[in-house]
């Protein structure tokens, strides 16, 4: 049974799921583990017949904590401490949250994620949390007493639940709260200015620790998964839970706690450091199923290290395998990979018009215009009379990762026929070989290959060597695409009259 069914098989009655990602910076494909975690629960619940309601909180009344390495110093300085609602965009028209938030929800929209978004601003500003902060303001010593049983660390004298946002210099961190009487809350600034917060209208917020369970009461929550970080002994998860008991009298929500997703050879993803590949930057460059498959095909307690380049190429090719064990195509190396296939698609895509990506980034590199690459894929059994238009956005997204994170070792184009190239005596003897052979082949990825094995093993050469004269007749270079596929989809003539030019 697929994780995210696992989870959910035993609940019953409306739930709901609960996700909430900080529009601080680039939402990038480490956040999406998050949102996506949440969706596949959603979707479990609905495919059991079970309601389900699917939240996104954006935490855009959080304050920007400082200026982030993508972010001008000049321009920002005078805005830490203020909420990202509140604050202008780093280019263009608009708030800084909004800004941040826009590819976010356009890349969700991509993968065929649908889900309510919810801004905390609002939250405040409707009056959604009115009930909870008057609670909240009315159990200050309750509420400082679990914060430091439970986290284990001592709070400040002055500590209050609730961050006022100063009427006159728009900071949430610099202010202090004085008193309190239903509706307003009485503080004092750091920049000399004292007034009062309606806890009606978003002229404040809840310290993290305390809005989280705060969160739950207000709207239901029964499901939220989360990061390590929260998950912690006496961590955010910890303390909001018995809030939540103690103080608000609900039950926490059931949660799953996941891991992070590196970047290859860089660490974790975390916007504030900048070691981030942006989730509108990745569907750019890979098939749009695939950011749902990083995260579906993996259990959730295990850490993701995601390699744009052909790791990403390598990830393709195992979703396609999925795909086929859907389809009856091929075994299932596991019972969950047509669960998992199933709840990582975006769209219905049948058999006859299946076109693999790694074949896909071949052609495009020897066949630049649409006219040329349909004849290609015609030849290969594909019988559209035109391009689909899933697939030309495929050709699009191949085109975009060959120039953005393709290693060297992926791309090339061919060599003129009349290019000249240096070859040994062991290479223009495998060469020669090949062009007798050359009539007789069954030109098809599987008998391309088996016969350039068999004239490799004739000549008693390392397959390594061998294969690298072939590619640096054609291409140049010493490796390449695999090479059965890459001369198939190539003429016979063509390659005829290139041999006989390089052995000439």
């Amino acid at each position: 049974m697929h994780w995210a069914d696992a989870f959910v098989k035993d609940l019953e009655g409306k739930q709901t799921v609960s996700t909430g990602i900080s529009p601080s910076g680039h939402i990038h494909v480490g956040n999406m583990r998050e949102i996506l975690t949440g969706y596949f629960f959603h979707r479990a619940l609905q495919d059991k017949g079970t309601e389900s309601r699917f939240i996104y909180l954006c935490d855009d009344i959080d304050p920007l904590r400082k200026v982030y390495p993508f972010l001008k110093r000049e321009q920002y300085e005078q805005h830490v401490g203020k909420p990202l609602s509140s604050i202008p965009a780093p280019e263009g028209e608009g708030t800084y949250s909004e800004y941040f938030l826009k590819p976010f929800l356009e890349t969700l929209e991509t993968i065929g994620v649908k889900v309510e978004v919810i801004r905390s601003t609002d939250l405040y500003r409707d009056g959604v949390f009115e009930k909870a902060i008057d609670i909240v303001m009315n159990n200050v010593p309750r509420i400082r007493e679990i914060l430091e049983t439970v986290s284990g660390r001592q709070l400040e004298a002055n500590w209050a639940p609730y961050n006022p946002i100063c009427s006159a210099c728009g900071r949430i961190n610099s202010t202090s709260v004085k008193g309190y009487t239903y509706p307003y809350i009485e503080y004092t600034c750091k920049c000399g200015n004292s007034g009062k917060a309606d806890i009606r209208k978003n002229e404040g917020k809840l310290p993290w620790r305390i809005e989280w369970p705060a969160k739950w009461y207000a709207l239901g929550v029964t499901i939220e998964p989360f990061g390590k970080d929260h998950g912690a002994a006496g961590g955010s998860y910890d303390t909001g839970k018995a809030i939540a008991e103690e103080i608000f009298g609900i039950e926490a929500p059931k949660y799953l706690i996941y891991e992070r997703i590196f970047l290859k050879g860089k660490g974790a993803m975390h916007s504030s450091t900048g070691n981030v590949i942006a989730a509108s930057e990745m569907v750019k460059s890979a098939p749009p199923e695939i950011l749902r498959f990083l995260i579906a095909r993996s259990q959730p307690s295990r850490h993701i290290e995601f390699d744009p380049g052909l790791g990403l190429l390598n990830l393709v090719d195992e979703y396609e395998r999925y795909r086929n064990v859907f389809y009856g195509l091929a075994e299932a190396a596991d019972e969950d990979d047509a669960r998992t296939y199933e709840l990582s698609r975006v769209m219905e895509e049948k058999p006859d018009t299946f076109v693999s990506f790694r074949h896909l980034i071949t052609l495009v590199q020897i066949y630049p215009t649409e006219d040329m690459l349909l004849k290609a894929l015609q030849r290969g059994g594909y019988g559209g009379t035109e391009l689909s238009s899933y697939l030309r956005k495929q050709v699009e997204i191949a085109n975009s990762w060959l120039e953005t994170y393709a290693p060297e070792q992926v791309k090339f184009s061919l060599l003129p026929q009349d290019s000249k190239v240096e070859l040994t005596q062991e290479e223009t003897a495998l060469a020669s070989s090949f062009l007798g052979k050359m009539d007789s082949i069954e030109w098809t990825p599987e008998g391309i290959h088996n016969t350039i094995h068999e004239l490799i093993k004739e000549q008693n050469l390392q397959p390594k060597t061998g294969f690298a004269a072939f590619y640096k007749i054609l291409i140049g270079k010493e490796r390449g695409p695999r090479l059965g596929y890459f001369l198939s989809n190539l003429d016979r003539d063509r390659i005829q009259q290139r041999f006989k030019a390089v052995l000439a």
